[in-house]
């Protein structure tokens, strides 16, 4: 089993208040998640199911998956 970092952002809905308000209301722009995976196969479906979690927050457009990557021991 390796350990995996995940990396996910978080892109805002555009409320006409600026980036840096609608930014706030989403939470940080990058979020950063550690797993204990197989695979890599295993550490993606991970990384969706956080992305999924990301993307659920109301002010938050889009959650794309910036990386999957396994960490050096």
């Amino acid at each position: 089993m390796s350990r995996w970092l995940i990396v996910i952002e978080a892109w805002p809905h555009s409320t006409g208040a600026g980036q840096a308000a609608d930014q706030e209301a989403a939470g940080e722009r990058t979020r950063y998640f550690y797993v204990d995976a197989n695979s890599f196969d295993d550490a993606a479906k991970l990384a969706r199911c956080f992305a999924d979690g990301v993307g659920s927050h109301p002010r938050v457009w889009e959650a794309p998956i910036v990386s999957v990557s396994r960490e050096k021991s």
